[in-house]
């Protein structure tokens, strides 16, 4: 390096131009640093000590960063790890503490407390097992909740010429204050009010058929409508406020009616063939009859003057009384007529386990304990309930619930 600068200077010093004497060039001692470089510049020569580059290599950074790191990391250990050792002997880890339980009585309270909305609350009506049932035959429409009937109106369905189709339905629509469109003329409309065909109510059960009310409440009880199902206004008022959209609607053609009422006594009813889809007879009509176990107790002549009539009066038949023996409860059933309670006399034997023998020329039955009359109906022996006593030493009770015990 020192040659490089005498040589530069012996250039210099030709050209006349330099500003480097020889008493620098003689001062120039230590050697040159590492680096240095003679740059020539138009005429004049310099020399330039390049800046020294203090970027480290990004690894060896890292690796030094680490170490120091390490280093300090060991270093707070070995100061934390004696003043931990120190400290554990003398500091207890504090467990959690959970609340005291509230007294008794404040619990009961905050219990009672949080019950109060429920309490208070209005109960809701249960519409999820409620369903109409319309049946053509009878013009009448029964609102149930579940098996039980709870009310019943009168109606005017379709006329054969536009009945009213059967099936499974469901409430769709329900409009207060309706708008009444001609089938027969879209274009005709009457708005709710007096003079409206539909009265005050809609309840829409698919396609153009619905359930309203009329402003013709003569109607009520025949055949008169397009279709629709009419009703007094009243009644479909009192309909609506019972139901909600989404339940079913049955509609049915059936002319014999069955039903058990509230005291168990089974009545019958036969309607007029208002829609001629439906004839009768005798046999017929007691098949309904057999699932209540009532049939011997209707004859045939009562049975054909009833198809005859047709007028759907109620034609009471007997009561019916699940029975008990000791106890035990049998699949045959008692019945009450004309202030008598009836047994079927084979069943009770059975389940007593007493012999029984009937003679049909005396119409009387006989125990080894004694003899009482019995009747055949239909095919079935009875005895009069006052004469088990006699004939198997036992006496029955009728309860409240409708069971008669024989004990």
């Amino acid at each position: 390096m020192l040659k490089k600068i005498i040589l530069a200077a012996a250039i210099c010093g030709a050209l006349g131009t330099c500003t480097i004497g020889a008493s620098d060039i003689s001062s120039v001692q230590e050697p040159a640093r590492e680096g240095e470089v003679t740059v020539i510049k138009g005429k004049v020569i310099e020399t330039v000590v390049p800046k020294k580059n203090h970027r480290k290599d990004k690894r060896t950074v890292e690796k030094q960063e680490v170490k120091t790191e390490d280093k300090t990391a060991a270093k707070e250990e070995k100061t934390l790890k004696p003043a931990a050792e120190k400290t554990a002997g003398k500091t207890e880890v504090k467990k959690a503490v959970p609340a005291k339980a509230a007294p008794a009585k404040e619990a009961a309270a905050a219990k009672e407390e949080a019950k109060k909305p429920e309490e208070t609350a209005p109960a809701k009506p249960r519409f999820e097992d409620k369903r109409i049932e319309i049946n053509l035959a009878s013009r009448l429409l029964t609102l149930y909740q579940g098996d039980v009937g709870i009310r019943m109106y009168p109606i005017a369905p379709g006329k054969p010429d536009s009945p009213t189709p059967t099936g499974r339905r469901t409430v769709i629509d329900m409009e207060k204050d309706p708008t009444w469109v001609d089938p027969d003329n879209p274009s005709v409309t009457i708005p709710s009010g007096p003079d409206c065909p539909i009265g005050y109510r809609w309840i829409g059960i698919g396609g153009n058929y619905g359930i309203h009310g009329t402003n013709r409440p003569s109607a009520i009880g025949t055949y008169a409508s397009h279709g629709c199902v009419r009703m007094n206004e009243a009644d479909v008022e009192d309909l609506y406020n019972h139901i909600v959209m989404g339940i079913p609607v049955d509609i049915i053609y059936e002319r014999v009616v069955v039903q058990e009422e509230a005291d168990h006594t089974v009545v019958y009813y036969i309607y007029p063939d208002g829609y001629g889809r439906e004839p009768l007879d005798v046999a017929t009509v007691k098949q309904k009859l057999a699932p209540f176990g009532v049939s011997a107790y209707v004859s045939d002549d009562d049975v054909q003057q009833a198809i005859d009539a047709s007028d759907g009066n109620p034609r009471y038949v007997v009561k019916v009384y699940d029975l008990y023996v000791k106890g035990q409860k049998l699949d045959a059933r008692a019945f009450g007529k004309d202030g008598h309670v009836y047994l079927p006399v084979m069943a009770v034997a059975k389940a007593l386990g007493i012999k029984a023998e009937w003679s049909p020329n005396w119409n009387r039955l006989r125990t080894a304990n004694g003899e009482a009359p019995a009747v055949l109906k239909n095919r079935s022996l009875l005895i009069d309930a006052k004469d088990a006593e006699t004939l198997f030493h036992v006496s029955g009770t009728l309860d409240d619930h409708y069971n008669y015990d024989l004990n």
